[in-house]
């Protein structure tokens, strides 16, 4: 009972959150109006993504992998809120008034990553696509239109959203099981292994589909556990239920590598650098 009651506490949110931005797109496409905030998406995206991804609420990195799948969003902008999303690790940080001085350099610091890794992205991806030789989904790409069964944009909305949450609503419920039987100690010793290669395992942990990856990294550093930059590596790839969701809808599996391959080279340089300069 107690974990079914985190479980909601840690997804009711995103109901909501999926509602708007259903809704959002529906009146969009019956405007026909997203031609005119594409344009801003794709210039200023990561730096939109970015500022998106601080708020402590994982429903903005599902928020942004259905965006992406639906092709409203560049995959610049995905990763830039990948990586400055903290989860929980924000609300831990705060409570611990010695702490203020972390958690304001881990915003800014994950803010600056995210914008910069957004923007070269976006850059490299872009020339490529003028090559003719690029893999990667892309904005400019357009998928047929989805056949309207319902009148109204609210209920056609609210089913999308529905199912949405449903399915992250079982997964994080199996997850937090899982973790709770397996036990936060086992994560604990996993990190504290190594030294030099703590940043690169971190990062491993910051991929755990769930917002207690977050809280257990959060709670080694100020443990003293962790360095400063394993817990930037793994806040860097913890972008916990936007990577599930994507794993659950995103139909090329190449791609969906290739984007976890980039957070986890991020997340680990990131670190490792920022343990070595600090």
């Amino acid at each position: 009972m107690d974990i079914l009651i985190d479980t909601i506490k840690d997804t009711y949110l995103i109901l909501p959150i999926l509602f708007i931005m259903y809704l959002c797109l529906e009146y969009f496409e019956h405007k026909n109006i997203n031609q005119h905030f594409d344009k801003y998406l794709i210039r200023y995206g990561p730096i939109f993504g970015a500022l998106l991804g601080i708020i402590p609420q994982c429903g903005f990195g599902v928020l942004a992998s259905l965006l992406f799948i639906e092709k409203r969003i560049t995959l610049g902008t995905l990763i830039s809120v990948f990586i400055a999303t903290s989860d929980e690790a924000i609300p831990i940080l705060l409570s611990q008034p010695n702490q203020g001085k972390t958690l304001f350099s881990i915003v800014v610091i994950k803010l600056i990553i995210a914008a910069l890794s957004g923007f070269l992205l976006d850059m490299i991806l872009k020339k490529m696509h003028n090559e003719n030789s690029s893999p990667w989904h892309n904005i400019h790409e357009h998928c047929e239109e989805e056949s309207k069964t319902h009148s109204s944009i609210f209920s056609l909305a609210f089913i999308h959203a529905f199912k949405v949450f449903c399915f992250i609503f079982i997964v994080n419920l199996i997850l937090t099981l899982l973790i709770s039987y397996t036990g936060e100690s086992t994560i604990s010793k996993f990190l504290a292994s190594g030294s030099f290669l703590q940043p690169l395992l971190a990062a491993f942990v910051g991929f755990i589909p769930n917002c207690v990856a977050s809280v257990i990294l959060s709670q080694l550093y100020v443990d003293g556990i962790i360095t400063f930059g394993s817990l930037t590596a793994g806040l860097i790839t913890g972008a916990g239920l936007g990577l599930l969701t994507l794993v659950r809808m995103y139909d090329n599996r190449k791609d969906l590598v290739r984007i976890f391959v980039i957070l986890f080279i991020i997340g680990v340089i990131s670190g490792m650098t920022l343990d070595i300069v600090l």
